[in-house]
């Protein structure tokens, strides 16, 4: 009876250590939005080949690129590292632009909201210039 619980116990803990491979593609905007979103595009492919990263949402405006990845759960515990090296990573490609990245999930979900009315077209230039002011003072705070 032992032997079948210490098997019972010892399978559930080996199973829930498991990581599931997963592949997430984010949202290509591309040029078919109110402003073209090649560069929010790239950017989101370069932080998504960090390991920490599972998921990206991004915009671009002008001369901004403002960048929400979805970070690993342990991995959370070196969010400054991770949003450091994600500025780095992305800097390096775009250096006439100014890059914000954040890993507030609140900012994830807001920029998601924003892309998805760009690639919708449901948003005008006035409203999504009003919305990126705020994310970026959000961002800064």
């Amino acid at each position: 009876m032992k032997r079948i619980l210490i098997i019972c116990i010892f399978l559930l803990i080996a199973s829930g250590c498991g990581q599931r491979a997963q592949t997430i593609n984010p949202l290509q905007v591309g040029e078919e939005a109110i402003v073209p979103q090649r560069e929010a595009d790239e950017a989101k492919q370069i932080l998504l080949s960090m390991e920490e990263i599972l998921e990206v949402v991004g915009v671009s405006n002008e001369k901004d690129i403002y960048l929400a990845p979805r970070v690993k759960q342990f991995d959370r515990f070196h969010l400054n590292d991770i949003r450091k090296r994600g500025h780095e990573n992305v800097k390096k490609r775009f250096p006439e632009y100014t890059v914000h990245v954040s890993t507030d999930k609140k900012i994830f979900i807001e920029l998601g909201k924003l892309e998805k009315e760009l690639k919708q077209r449901t948003i005008s230039k006035k409203r999504y210039d009003a919305k990126l002011k705020d994310l970026e003072e959000k961002m800064k705070g």
